[in-house]
């Protein structure tokens, strides 16, 4: 599967400043942002989040989060061909299942 998301960015609302990936917060001000990251990958988290519970062996939270994806962002291609893929083999896990790199804390 390929990646998602290719660079995440988001900015402060405050300072205007580019957020710190790996601390989720202004470089600036030092305002937390990582709700400003959660609203914009919503989906692309819940998408990884499918993947984790697919490869636990859980296909009906994987169906969920997979769904809660979807409804965060209906062109997310990578969740929409995985559902369809469980849905045409009887929820039965694919083979090899990639995390996709898309969260600041992955």
């Amino acid at each position: 599967m390929s990646s998602v998301v290719a660079d995440l960015d988001v900015s402060c609302p405050l300072c205007r400043v580019a957020a710190d990936r790996q601390s989720l917060c202004c470089p600036s001000c030092r305002e937390d942002l990582s709700a400003l990251f959660r609203l914009r990958y919503a989906g692309r988290i819940d998408y990884n989040r499918a993947l984790d519970a697919l490869r636990a062996g859980d296909p009906a939270a994987t169906v969920v989060l997979l769904r809660a994806a979807l409804a965060a962002e209906p062109d997310l291609g990578p969740a929409r061909e995985l559902l369809e893929s469980l849905s045409v083999a009887g929820s039965a896990a694919p083979a090899a299942v990639d995390r996709e790199g898309d969260t600041p804390s992955d």
